[in-house]
C-alpha cells in the first residue's frame, strides 16, 4: 500500500474516533444543552429536556453511523478494494453536507472537515489510484 493511501486511511480513522469522542462529549454536556434551550428558546424544562434528548440522539445516530462507515471503508481500502474509496468519498460528502446544513463549522467540526479534506486528497493521489486498480 502506498504511503499516501496509508496516511489517508489513518486520517479517516482519526476522523471516526473524533466523531465518537464528540458524540460522547455531547451526551456529557446534556444538562448544559437543556439550560441553553431554556434560556435561548424560552422552553419550559420538560420541553427543553425532550428537545435536547432528540437532538443528541439524532447527532449520535449520524455520528456513530459515519464513524462505522469510515472505519469499514478504511478496511476495504487496506484490502485493495477500489470501491471502498468511492464509498468513503460518498460518506465524506454526506458528512460535509450535514455539517454545512447545521450552519456551525467551528471547533471539532472544522477540524474534522480539514482532516477529511486532507485524507480525500491523499486517497485520490495517482499512487493510490494505481495501487487500488492493480497497476502497481
Amino acid at each position: 500500500m502506498p504511503n499516501p493511501l496509508r496516511y489517508a486511511v489513518v486520517l479517516w480513522w482519526v476522523v471516526a474516533l473524533l466523531l465518537l469522542l464528540e458524540t460522547a462529549a455531547m451526551w456529557s454536556g446534556q444538562h448544559d444543552l437543556i439550560e441553553q434551550l431554556m434560556r435561548t428558546d424560552g422552553l419550559p424544562a420538560g420541553q427543553a429536556e425532550q428537545r435536547a434528548s432528540a437532538m443528541l440522539l439524532e447527532h449520535s445516530v449520524f455520528g456513530v453511523l459515519l464513524a462505522l462507515a469510515y472505519l469499514a471503508s478504511g478496511v476495504l481500502l487496506y484490502q485493495r478494494r477500489a470501491w471502498g474509496r468511492i464509498a468513503m468519498t460518498g460518506f465524506a460528502l454526506l458528512h460535509v453536507l450535514m455539517v454545512f446544513a447545521t450552519g456551525t463549522v467551528i471547533g471539532v467540526q472544522a477540524l474534522l472537515l480539514v482532516l477529511g479534506l486532507v485524507a480525500a486528497v491523499l486517497m485520490w493521489r495517482p499512487a493510490s489510484t494505481d495501487w487500488l486498480t492493480g497497476e502497481r
